[in-house]
């Protein structure tokens, strides 16, 4: 950049009024001018000139275009700096177009990220992603291939191996595939690739590992097993005083996710529907990401919706759950804290996080059981549950706990809670001919 061009610039600044602390801006508007002097002066030596009409006073140039004949095109307007605007508008479209045309996965990756970012308040589920972006992608030579140079056979072999080399199963496949199923749609809306290539691949589902369902005993609390934790629970109640104690006997009849319990207020009892709780929030942890793109912990937040729209749903309150939350709103009071919103307190009088929760399931499952459960297996044994009833039809299942398919709620909530032992007599009972 020539002294005398930051000189003329400065001086111009300064007589318009403008001062020194805007010397930043100066200097960007002096390379912007000479970047725009630069182009109309290599297109005028490159490839055409530019003239004024002598009749009409307008403003004449081509532009390359390859669908011409002579792949130009004239253009007019009506004033030298109109004309100077189409030209330099003109090349940094194709500027922009040629690194575009050079845009990988690899470089695409972080613009997805944050637009995928702009789309959910879980910063967990953001920071799963970019766990497999490390895991399944960075470094790998699909990353490195231009965006419009992907084809379905190329995403085809790539999907197909990763399937093999790390013996996924179906839901893994395609949580590690959002990655560049959605940036390629992206890609496209951005104007990009005139299609997502990988909508065209078909993988093997023979390839995936199948999955067995997990042990009864390692998902539920068997019928013999729920009394002893509950009685743990009241037992820590009493002796301890902390009424978190009582998140797990309550969850028994709620079988609410445990960022949904910790998350309860009182004004949600009889809301909607006399004799329901209305759940319609959650606890969220939260998830920064440092500037080393490593993540670290943000403390917690209540956000005001559940994790699906099928989450937000009223659930019965049983005469046992009534009773439970008549002896949490006393110990609230007895403590000085009637005038929380929040169910659940510490002796701090603050709202518990879903972490002391999980804290005391397993506290009570160590004292009680050979199998340590989490408190999502409480969840699993309350839809156990009801469908054991046989009473209650499958879709009111499904509602209570907030699902948003009944083949959900079937296929990974339901499992026989009951003993061997006990198993092999009902079979018994069942197939007896002497039954009445």
């Amino acid at each position: 950049m020539e002294k005398t061009t930051i000189e003329n610039f400065l001086l111009q600044f300064l007589q318009e009024g403008y001062n020194l602390n805007d010397v930043g801006n100066v200097l960007d508007k002096v390379k912007e001018d000479m970047d725009r002097k630069e182009i109309i002066q290599k297109h005028i030596k490159e490839f055409s000139t530019i003239w004024q009409g002598e009749s009409n006073g307008r403003w004449y140039t081509y532009l390359p275009d390859a669908a011409k004949k002579k792949g130009r095109r004239l253009i007019a307007k009506s004033s030298e700096e109109k004309i100077h605007h189409e030209i330099i508008g003109y090349y940094k479209e194709q500027e922009e177009a040629h690194g575009r045309r050079k845009e990988t996965l690899a470089s695409f990756y972080p613009e997805w990220l944050r637009y995928k970012s702009l789309h959910t308040d879980a910063t967990s589920y953001i920071r799963r992603i970019d766990d497999d972006w490390k895991r399944f992608y960075q470094g790998t030579e699909i990353t490195k291939i231009p965006l419009v140079e992907l084809d379905r056979v190329t995403l085809d072999e790539w999907a197909h191996s990763l399937i093999r080399d790390n013996s996924l199963t179906k839901t893994q496949y395609y949580n590690a595939t959002v990655i560049i199923r959605q940036a390629l749609a992206l890609a496209v809306d951005k104007g990009m690739l005139a299609a997502n290539p990988f909508s065209a691949v078909k993988v093997q589902t023979k390839m995936f590992r199948t999955v067995r369902k997990k042990p009864n005993e390692s998902q539920v609390f068997m019928t013999d097993e729920q009394p002893l934790v509950e009685k743990e629970a009241w037992n820590d109640f009493y002796e301890n005083d902390y009424s978190a104690c009582l998140g797990i006997a309550l969850c028994f009849q709620l079988g609410a996710r445990r960022g949904e319990m910790v998350a309860l207020k009182w004004s949600e009892l009889d809301e909607e529907r006399i004799g329901c709780i209305h759940i319609q929030r959650m606890e969220q942890k939260m998830h920064r990401q440092l500037p080393d793109g490593t993540w670290k912990s943000a403390g917690y937040r209540v956000v005001e919706h559940t994790k699906s729209e099928a989450g937000n749903r009223n659930v019965d309150l049983v005469q046992d759950a009534r009773k439970i939350l008549e002896m949490i709103r006393e110990w609230n009071a007895g403590h000085g804290f009637q005038d929380s919103e929040y169910i659940f307190l510490g002796k701090d009088g603050k709202r518990i996080h879903a972490g002391a929760l999980n804290c005391r399931i397993r506290k009570y499952c160590s004292h009680t059981m050979a199998t340590v459960k989490t408190m999502h297996k409480i969840r699993k044994t309350y839809i156990s549950a009801l469908i054991d009833s046989g009473e209650i039809n499958i879709d009111k299942i499904r509602e209570l706990v907030g699902h948003e398919d009944e083949r959900t709620t079937f296929h990974n909530y339901c499992y026989n809670r009951e003993t061997d032992a006990r198993t092999h007599e009902n079979i018994e009972r069942a197939l007896s001919r002497d039954k009445v």
